[in-house]
């Protein structure tokens, strides 16, 4: 028997808790980093939620860059 990796998928609002941070700092991380959503075969929690593959939310998490949003919202 073969073990694959199996693509994880999350909501867009559990990614935006995983990362705590504001939606639209989400937004503007996810276009500059060019993240988009992705369709996945199998839609778990409903076919009306935007979906985004796990590997890019923990790729998001580890970027220099995403300190400095977090950060400059919070001062907002």
């Amino acid at each position: 028997k073969e073990e694959r990796n199996v693509a994880k998928y999350i909501t867009r609002t559990k990614a935006v808790h995983y990362l705590q941070v504001s939606l639209s700092t989400f937004g503007k991380l996810c276009i500059l980093k060019g993240i988009f959503p992705r369709d996945p075969k199998k839609k778990v929690e409903g076919s009306h939620k935007t979906y985004y593959h796990m590997k890019d939310i923990v790729f998001l998490a580890h970027e220099p860059l995403f300190e400095k949003f977090r950060y400059s919202s919070f001062e907002e």
